[in-house]
């Protein structure tokens, strides 16, 4: 059994890596090739794509010793917050996601990724805060709409919720995800023909891709 759940790790990380791209094969090799130490020049970049290919350990490794070499580097905080919350560190992710975010506050995407956070966190009053903050920034980050949408659905505010949705899904009509996550909200409300038109909707969207 545990020959067998190494095998299946592998093979995992070989098609996560395969997933990146050729580009992002060729930084994972060289940052493997030559590990960064502190004199070494560090590409956040490469942190970027043991994050992406699920090796976060070394994603934050290489976050941080990015840091130590430019200590106000927001993208390295804003990686680093991402990484330690795949990890299971929400504590340690927000830390980073505020000190990004005090260093660039114009960055939609930064409110957008601490709003994340909050809903694992399930401080969902500030995950709405963080999103609303994320589409004063760029009003057109569909995303934010549904983080919205489902801020307000873990609160039982389905009027809100539902706002939210229809705006995302305006911006996007074809993002299948869109419309699964507000036939998630239909059938928390109970409207399961609803529910199940958006789903159908998601599965077409889906095919067509």
């Amino acid at each position: 059994m545990k020959t067998r759940s190494i095998i299946s790790s592998i093979v995992a990380g070989v098609i996560g890596l395969a997933a990146l791209g050729c580009v992002g094969m060729w930084l994972l090799w060289r940052t493997m090739k030559t590990p960064a130490t502190d004199s070494t020049p560090v590409s956040v970049e490469q942190a970027y794509v043991f994050k992406h290919s699920g090796d976060v350990s070394n994603a934050m490794k290489i976050f941080e010793a990015a840091l130590r070499q430019q200590p106000n580097h927001s993208d390295a905080f804003h990686g680093l917050a991402q990484a330690r919350r795949d990890a299971g560190d929400l504590r340690g992710a927000l830390t980073n996601h505020n000190r990004a975010i005090e260093l660039d506050p114009d960055r939609h995407d930064l409110y957008w990724e601490r709003g994340i956070t909050y809903m694992r966190m399930n401080d969902f009053a500030a995950a709405i805060a963080d999103f609303q903050a994320c589409l004063d920034r760029n009003n057109q980050f569909a995303n934010a709409h549904l983080g919205l949408a489902e801020a307000y659905r873990a609160k039982s505010d389905f009027t809100n919720a539902l706002e939210h949705h229809n705006e995302a899904i305006a911006m996007k009509p074809d993002s299948d995800w869109f419309y699964r996550e507000r036939g998630n909200t239909y059938r928390q409300m109970n409207s399961n023909n609803l529910a199940e038109a958006d789903f159908a909707k998601a599965r077409e969207l889906k095919s067509a891709r």
